[in-house]
């Protein structure tokens, strides 16, 4: 695949997920389950990180090009922020006054995306240890670091890329999904705006 192409689609699908996929989640969530439950999003996400850990065990991406391998797990990591984005919205749905309410999702996507930035730009020398993850991840990384620091299991974490994947997938998760918590509680206590009335 010519890096030219790869940018342009990895640009392209970076938007879809900004402006579109967290909405028509969410809107499918609620074909399932309306009010959406807290917990939906979260199984979901639990299956996401399952699915990846399963393809980097299977070693499907072994002999894939690695802009191939790049592009599928940033879209991997891309839903895991959506699900991330819409994990904590039901608590605070009827409480947001803004109208077109899913304006909101683009708005904690971007956030999302360039956390996701962030987290791609550890290095790591070929064959050394992984990135410590508050390199990678500037609110939860501090705890991962430290759970593998007090568990005697560094050794392990620092030098596994499927473990290190995983746990940074999770930990992106909740990274985003504090960044948007946060984010819906400051706009459920803005005054009433457009014309939504409050419910």
């Amino acid at each position: 695949m010519y890096s030219g192409v790869f940018y342009i689609l990895l640009a392209v699908i970076t938007l879809i997920f900004i402006f579109a996929v967290p909405v028509l989640l969410y809107l499918g969530l609620r074909k399932i389950a309306n009010p959406v439950p807290l917990w939906l999003p979260l199984f979901i996400s639990g299956l996401v990180v399952l699915v990846l850990a399963g393809i980097l065990q299977a070693g499907i991406f072994n002999n894939t090009d690695p802009l191939v391998t790049t592009l599928l797990l940033a879209t991997i990591m891309l839903l895991v922020m959506t699900l991330a984005v819409i994990s904590p919205f039901p608590y605070f749905e009827k409480k947001i006054r803004i109208d077109p309410l899913m304006i909101v999702f683009p708005l904690i996507s971007l956030v999302g995306v360039f956390l996701l930035f962030l987290a791609s730009m550890g290095e790591s020398k070929q064959g050394g240890p992984l990135s410590s993850f508050s390199l990678l991840l500037p609110i939860t990384g501090w705890l991962f670091d430290g759970a593998a620091t007090l568990l005697h299991g560094g050794d392990v974490v620092y030098s596994s890329p499927l473990l290190h994947t995983v746990i940074l997938a999770i930990g992106y998760y909740f990274e985003v999904f504090i960044l948007a918590g946060v984010f819906y509680l400051v706009m459920s206590l803005m005054p009433e705006a457009g014309n939504r009335k409050p419910e």
